[in-house]
């Protein structure tokens, strides 16, 4: 990949993860789970992007640097924080930890419902990316990501022994390595087994793992 080819895709990420980002915090509001936390803003946009295929949904990038308790895109909050300061998104507060790091709860301004309903009303992708936060937002808020978002060492991609600290998790964006992929379709063929039509039940069987899984740990 040449130099303007790697500023290209960027851009084109850049555009897509806005869209995500919005989608996930107006889906968030509907469900009167606003505001959420940029720790848990990005929890929820690693998991759908792992489990994006249950929903037809075309991940935005298959990797992500291991680093800390839980998935964090750095070029992913440069885009909140745009988002924040124009008025798409509303920060409701701020909690302020060691070393002067920063988290904001965020919410969704008139601006970005605005903007939803006009995605939702001209874009069937759109659409689906929705179907999928409201899965992921029912399935995961009031269970882990509000008692312990720091998935990192029970996912099943992050927490791999394999990658290290600062090494580049590949959730199958050159190979077909997703490991969340694999665990969610391993408990749907057990729950096809007494229930056949059960496809959309991936991300829930997930994060019912997830949930269980830290509960263990802790």
């Amino acid at each position: 990949m040449t130099a303007a080819q790697h500023t290209e895709s960027q851009m084109e990420d850049a555009g897509i993860w806005k869209t995500w980002i919005l989608i996930c915090l107006a889906e968030s509001h509907r469900m009167g789970a606003t505001p959420i936390s940029a720790t848990q803003l990005h929890v929820c946009l690693y998991l759908a992007n792992t489990l994006a295929s249950l929903f037809d949904v075309h991940r935005v990038r298959g990797r992500v640097l291991k680093r800390g308790e839980f998935p964090f895109y750095p070029d992913v909050q440069q885009e909140i924080d745009k988002l924040s300061f124009n008025g798409v998104l509303k920060i409701e507060s701020v909690d302020f930890g060691a070393k002067g790091q920063m988290t904001p709860h965020l919410g969704l301004g008139p601006k970005g419902l605005e903007i939803y309903r006009l995605l939702l009303n001209g874009s069937p992708d759109a659409s689906r990316l929705a179907r999928l936060f409201r899965e992921l937002v029912a399935a995961s808020f009031g269970k882990f990501l509000f008692a312990n978002s720091a998935i990192g060492p029970i996912d099943a991609n992050y927490g791999s022994n394999l990658v290290l600290e600062g090494e580049v998790v590949d959730f199958s964006e050159w190979t077909d390595e997703n490991k969340n992929m694999e665990v969610a379709r391993y408990l749907l063929n057990r729950l096809k087994d007494m229930r056949p039509q059960a496809d959309r039940d991936g991300i829930r069987l997930y994060c019912d793992y997830l949930d269980k899984a830290l509960a263990l740990a802790a």
